[in-house]
C-alpha cells in the first residue's frame, strides 16, 4: 500500500481535510454523487425516506479513482488502524459476505488476514456460493466477518444474524451494516410486497425486503447474543469524515 494512516495524517495534519480514498490510496481524490437514479426512483415510487439515510453521503458517494462507496471507504480506514494496533492475530480467518470488488481487492492487497474468503448467494466469482440463513460452515469457523448491505436483502434477518453469530469464535468480531434511517420509529418490512413499484415506495429499493430503524436494528443484532460497538463520528472525529467523503 502507498500510504499508511498514520502517514496520511502526518502529511495532512488534523483540521486540514484533504480528501483521500484509503481503497485505493489516493491523495486529494475527488468524490462523485450518488447516481441520480436513485433519486429518480424515490420520486417516482413515492419513496418517503430518500436522503434520510444514517451515512449515505449523497454528494460524496463513491470515489472517482476506483468506485468504492463511501462505507468501503469507512471499512477501510478502520480496518487498516486495527490491524496497525494489532488487533488481529497473524493468523486470522475472514469471511466477506457479497464482497464489494474495491473493498476485496483493498483487503488482499493489505494482508491483513492469513486466511480471507467470500461469499455470497448469486455472484459466481465468489469462493462460497452461501445463503445468510444457512450457511455451510461449522460453528466458531471465523475470526472476523464483513457483512455489508446484505440484511436488508434477506427474507428472515434474525435468522441470519443468529448464522452469523454461530460461525464466529468466541471473541472473533465483524462488520454488520444495512440502510438505516436515522428518525424511522420502527423497522418498516412487509413480506406480502414483492412487486419493485412496492418496494422501492417503501424500503428504497426494488430489492429490499425491509428498511430499519436505528433502534430496532441494534435490538436484533443483540438478540443473536453479539456485544454491539457502534462508532460514530465522535470515534472517528469530524475532520476524518470530511477528509474520507463520509456523511
Amino acid at each position: 500500500m502507498n500510504f499508511s494512516i498514520s502517514k496520511i495524517f502526518n502529511i495532512f495534519g488534523r483540521g486540514k481535510y484533504k480528501t483521500y480514498c484509503p481503497v485505493c490510496c489516493t491523495t486529494d481524490v475527488t468524490f462523485n454523487p450518488l447516481p441520480d437514479f436513485y433519486r429518480q426512483n424515490a420520486i417516482l415510487h413515492g419513496y418517503a425516506h430518500f436522503g434520510k439515510g444514517e451515512m449515505t453521503a449523497l454528494d460524496t458517494y463513491s470515489c472517482s479513482n476506483c468506485d468504492s462507496s463511501d462505507r468501503e471507504r469507512l471499512y477501510a480506514y478502520w480496518l487498516e488502524a486495527e490491524v496497525n494496533a494489532g488487533n488481529f492475530s497473524s493468523n486470522a480467518k475472514a469471511i466477506h459476505f457479497a464482497p464489494e470488488k474495491s473493498f476485496a481487492d483493498y483487503i488482499r492487497r493489505s494482508k491483513a488476514f492469513a486466511d480471507y474468503q467470500t461469499a455470497d448467494l448469486m455472484m459466481e466469482d465468489a469462493d462460497h456460493r452461501v445463503d445468510l440463513m444457512n450457511l455451510p460452515f461449522s460453528d466458531s469457523s471465523f475470526d472476523f466477518f464483513i457483512c455489508s448491505h446484505v440484511l436488508e436483502h434477506v427474507s428472515d434477518d434474525r435468522i441470519a444474524i443468529g448464522e452469523l453469530f454461530r460461525i464466529t469464535r468466541r471473541g472473533g468480531r465483524g462488520i454488520l451494516m444495512a440502510p438505516v434511517v436515522v428518525d424511522l420509529p420502527q423497522t418498516i418490512e412487509d413480506p406480502t410486497v414483492t412487486d419493485e413499484a412496492g418496494r422501492w415506495r417503501l424500503f428504497g429499493q426494488n430489492d429490499h425486503v425491509r428498511l430499519y430503524s436505528h433502534s430496532d436494528y441494534v435490538v436484533r443484532i443483540l438478540e443473536s447474543g453479539f456485544l454491539l460497538q457502534q462508532l460514530n463520528q465522535n470515534y472517528f472525529d469530524s475532520g476524518t469524515f470530511k477528509m474520507l467523503g463520509l456523511k
